[in-house]
């Protein structure tokens, strides 16, 4: 490793976290650390980030750094943090690296920009128009049409993300959005086909390497909670290798429509009656994807991601697959709360299926509601089909218990447990 040129990661809350960071590219490469001063994640972890390599941090932008960064000399850049796409970018184009153009980040984390990109180039994406103020509302709606869905311009985790189905309610709630957001985007509304006891949605994983893009899983997802809260997710999705291979080709249009030609990506298809569509594509690791891969495959994304940016020629095939990987994730209350306690771990991590356990949220923390995806904590299992995985789960999740104090101005709900959504096994398993 001596010989490796440095490998820069810019770092902050992201789809990899310190632990992965040290496991996965340690090995690869020299490491160089790019964080932004007083970043609320990254600032406590900066004595870890110092034992595995060299800390640069910016207060405004990078351009404070980049001198610094041009006398170390390094191989690649990288980021698992939607968060730091830009500042990757930056970084990346001053020092003649590969990565993301700046053309392409703004492609990737304006929602409106992207969706137009889509179908313009003739990749079936979802339709949706910009909302800058309220009395753009009214247009807005001739161009959707209702029901829709209406979100930040930026923003992930389901944040501010709402169904509008009333036109005198929705312009209500776009001004109250429009009060705390710069841009809203209104989507139509997607109508996914019957796919119970699944999710009607999957994502497409992705690696480009040297402007060559290789597909190394479909992952299925279960049920969405209202509004749009994502619960968890599974290898391999429980569709033909046909429609499978659809999907990917979906998926490598998209991302070769925005530019993308180093790097793995995270494409989100709706299914619907009609065909896939792509609701959006994400320019880096997914959430939670590594942990699938790695068990699944032995494959280390997170590694991958790192030797891709340091210019390997990557193609990894299709996971091949012979059993069910899952992870699960009990919901926090969409009400402003606190986590009081937590049962029953011990006999979850004892059903025959489960291999791990993971809790996000300590008791004793305030958690703020909304309608964003807020996970308690990651169910890690497997089966030996997709049936035995809904066995598993049934077993499994009863044992967990959570208790929540709301807070005073939250309407009182049972709070007993977070509201698991109904699990069933596939009919005919």
């Amino acid at each position: 490793m001596s010989a490796a040129l440095p490998l820069v990661v810019v770092y902050d809350r992201g789809a990899a976290n310190v632990g992965e960071i040290a496991a996965s590219l340690t090995k690869v490469a020299p490491l160089v650390f790019v964080t932004r001063h007083g970043s609320e994640h990254a600032e406590p972890l900066l004595p870890l980030l110092r034992d595995m390599g060299e800390v640069l941090t910016f207060r405004s932008t990078p351009d404070e750094i980049a001198g610094r960064l041009g006398a170390i000399g390094p191989g690649g850049i990288t980021t698992f943090s939607e968060a730091m796409l830009g500042v990757t970018a930056e970084l990346a184009a001053g020092l003649g690296l590969p990565w993301h153009s700046r053309e392409t980040v703004r492609l990737l984390t304006d929602k409106f920009l992207q969706r137009r990109r889509l179908n313009e180039t003739g990749t079936r994406g979802v339709a949706g128009w910009l909302l800058t103020r309220p009395e753009d509302w009214p247009e807005a709606v001739r161009q959707v049409g209702l029901p829709a869905v209406v979100k930040p311009v930026r923003g992930e985790g389901s944040r501010n993300t709402f169904r509008i189905d009333d036109f005198t309610e929705g312009r209500g709630l776009v001004a109250e959005l429009l009060a705390a957001e710069p841009a809203l985007v209104l989507e139509q509304f997607l109508v996914g086909r019957p796919s119970a006891p699944y999710g009607d949605y999957v994502s497409v994983e992705s690696v480009a390497s040297r402007e060559a893009v290789s597909h190394i899983a479909v992952t299925g997802k279960f049920p969405l909670l209202p509004p749009f809260r994502e619960t968890g997710q599974f290898w391999p999705a429980p569709l033909p290798e046909e429609e499978q291979r659809s999907l990917r080709d979906l998926a490598g249009a998209a991302v070769r429509s925005l530019g993308i030609t180093t790097g793995i990506t995270h494409t989100e298809i709706k299914l619907t009656e009609s065909g896939p569509v792509v609701i959006e594509v994400n320019g880096r690791l997914g959430g939670n994807i590594n942990e699938l891969s790695l068990r699944a495959a032995g494959l280390d994304l997170v590694e991958l991601a790192g030797r891709v940016a340091l210019g390997e020629s990557v193609a990894p095939p299709p996971v091949a697959h012979d059993r069910v990987v899952f992870q699960y994730s009990n919901p926090a209350p969409p009400y402003p709360c606190r986590l009081d306690s937590v049962s029953g771990r011990r006999r979850l991590r004892e059903t025959a299926g489960i291999t791990g356990y993971r809790a996000w949220i300590r008791p004793g923390t305030h958690i703020g509601g909304g309608a964003m995806t807020n996970d308690l904590d990651l169910v890690l299992g497997e089966a030996r089909d997709h049936t035995r995985m809904f066995g598993v789960l049934d077993e499994a999740l009863p044992h967990l218990s959570f208790a929540f104090t709301p807070d005073a101005s939250a309407t009182p709900v049972d709070i007993s447990a977070p509201g698991l959504p109904g699990l069933a096994a596939p009919s005919g398993g």
